[in-house]
């Protein structure tokens, strides 16, 4: 299956390279959730790292057309980059909220959010590089991580939202608040989206 070594790397390589583009969104955000006294230079700064993360879709997307052979079904190659692609998107989409929403004050809720994503990140990244190496058994590790991580974003949502309209003193920061809690769990979500993929691209080549 493998008649050109150098073009597997190119997919892995890139793969890889984008959770740890990933990885460097998290940590900005969580750098900006801290304070959110720089809201602005952040939400720049994640732009850029959301634009670099689109270059890496449209490489695999340009390697995808040109390559005969490639390591993994060309679906799956596509799926998991689109879904790479959204969780950075996700990621900066939240950070220009705080910006257009006008949200200056960091809430715990939000670095909770903040931790699950930097968790997912680094596990993510984690599940790329045992894919090239074909380790399926750390690939199914990391799955269940990552499931569990979503399930306690969700209870977070859950917690965060019921705190919100406990006692509704301000329906302005309600709003802005709920939809910027319901974007991070939708970015966690994602995860757990992607990791589906990987699984089952680990029931076709275990």
């Amino acid at each position: 299956m493998f008649f050109n070594r150098s073009k597997d790397q190119i997919f892995y390589q890139t793969l890889i390279d984008a959770t740890i583009n990933i990885i460097d969104a998290v940590e900005l955000f969580k750098q900006n959730v801290e304070t959110l006294k720089e809201k602005e230079r952040y939400a720049e700064e994640l732009k850029e790292l959301e634009s670099k993360g689109d270059d890496y879709t449209h490489l695999l997307i340009k390697e995808l057309n040109q390559t005969f052979v490639t390591p993994l079904d060309r679906e799956d190659i596509l799926d998991l980059a689109v879904k790479l692609d959204d969780i950075i998107d996700g990621i900066e989409a939240c950070a220009q909220r705080f910006v257009s929403l006008h949200v200056d004050t960091p809430t715990s809720y939000l670095m909770k959010f903040t931790e699950i994503l930097e968790k997912a990140a680094r596990y993510l990244q984690e599940a790329f590089v045992a894919l090239e190496k074909r380790d399926f058994s750390t690939i199914r590790k990391v799955s269940i991580e990552i499931y569990a991580l979503e399930d306690e974003g969700d209870r977070i949502y859950f917690e965060c939202i019921s705190e919100l309209f406990e006692n509704p003193e301000d329906p302005i920061y309600l709003i802005k608040m709920k939809e910027i809690y319901q974007r991070l769990e939708e970015v966690i979500d994602t995860f757990e989206y992607l990791m589906n993929v990987m699984e089952g691209v680990v029931m076709k080549y275990a």
